[in-house]
């Protein structure tokens, strides 16, 4: 049986690029074995990861953690991502609406000018904290707007959902529920009363089988969807930041090219994939070499597969000109992200106000970078030096 029984999704070997911790493992198979948290299989290839994707009626979404309690009871219903088909397409249908290009036209002035009103505050000074100062905040703000959060408690919402984002053990996650959900029914009943375009309308007019969500379907699918949105985002964004501090050619590049932008975007996306979740072996089978049993977990290693070199020539070196790129960082099949026009959006603007407000920064020695662990990956603490760096080693 092909096995990695080191490997720790929730405590990745330190490195200083911890993306490529699953280089040695793909090479040695496309899907392998981690015995931690109770055991759970990896695909690891592009094309195991696609075809576990892109086959629902054997890898169920029932449960996309790892262990499949991992976020517990209350949130283990969380419409769409957790719907298989036929189940699946109606939910998703009812969320188009609100991830339309005319919403994503409507709120990209907001994140410019939110951008430059973050920027104002860090521009003359030496240093700064990229990930919490800015990458989390860009999206934190979006998406409070997206789901009618009224301007006066924003804040409050961001504090909120930093307890949620931030959360890791299960105690954790329990109190920040605690703590997050009052707020969330607050919002539910404000617009069961007074419906509008924002997320929270469309998730209420949502169905499962002909009825409306129940309560925990309803928190779920909410709870989803802001996480999603904004933890992602930030991990994204904060990883390109990252590697743009460390490689002054393909800042001083964008600078002079802005242009180039949405395309070093997605390579930045490729290389540095936030997100991987789970599937559920509906029944025994062999794939990819692997003997799989009915119940066992399936995780999508992304990050893996968008440095695969069968796929991606060159993968383990960032390219921000690379013309063909067909990542997996959205997912693929049926659960491919909703948002991620809006996603790509965010990151564009973000890293274009950042480079032309601070063309110049690189990373501080020391310890910079702190990097979360578990289902989504990014920095969340990115120590910055702003300012010319001449002379200084990369």
């Amino acid at each position: 049986m092909p096995s990695d029984n080191d490997f720790d999704l929730f405590s990745p070997p330190a490195a200083e690029d911890p993306f490529t911790v699953y280089d040695d493992i793909r090479g040695r198979c496309p899907v392998v074995h981690s015995e931690n948290h109770g055991g759970y299989w990896i695909a690891t290839s592009y094309q195991a990861v696609d075809d576990v994707a892109k086959n629902p009626e054997l890898f169920s979404s029932v449960s996309i953690s790892v262990p499949k309690n991992a976020f517990g009871d209350d949130l283990a219903e969380r419409p769409p991502i957790t719907l298989d088909p036929p189940r699946h397409a109606p939910f998703r249908r009812t969320l188009l609406p609100a991830f339309s290009p005319r919403q994503i036209r409507m709120l990209e002035p907001s994140v410019r000018e939110h951008a430059r009103e973050l920027l104002a505050h860090m521009v003359g000074r030496d240093h700064c904290d990229a990930a919490a100062e800015y990458a989390k905040k860009i999206p934190s703000r979006f998406m409070a707007r997206m789901i009618g959060c009224d301007d006066d408690r924003q804040d409050e919402f961001a504090e909120r959902m930093r307890a949620l984002l931030e959360a890791n053990e299960m105690d954790e996650i329990q109190a920040a529920m605690a703590f997050t959900q009052p707020f969330l029914d607050e919002l539910i009943e404000q617009r069961r009363r007074d419906p509008g375009d924002d997320l929270v309308s469309c998730v209420l007019s949502a169905e499962i089988d002909g009825r409306p969500l129940t309560g925990p379907e309803l928190i779920g699918s909410l709870v989803l969807i802001i996480t999603a949105g904004i933890d992602t985002t930030w991990s994204a964004l904060g990883s390109s930041l990252w590697h743009l501090a460390r490689h002054p050619e393909d800042r001083k590049r964008l600078v002079a090219d802005p242009g180039l932008i949405p395309t070093a975007v997605e390579e930045f996306l490729r290389a540095f994939s936030p997100v991987q979740i789970a599937r559920v072996v509906t029944r025994d089978t062999e794939f990819h070499g692997a003997q799989l049993a009915e119940g066992d977990s399936v995780l999508l290693g992304i990050p893996s597969a968008n440095r695969d070199t069968e796929e991606f020539p060159g993968a383990g070196r960032v390219d921000i000109g690379r013309e063909v790129n067909r990542h997996l960082a959205f997912g693929v099949g049926i659960h491919r992200c909703i948002g991620s026009s809006m996603a790509r959006m965010e990151m564009r603007i973000a890293l274009e106000e950042w480079l032309r407000a601070i063309p110049e920064f690189t990373l501080a020695p020391g310890d910079a970078v702190k990097w979360s662990t578990g289902h989504v990956w990014g920095p969340r603490r990115l120590d910055l030096i702003l300012g010319s760096s001449e002379g200084q080693s990369s």
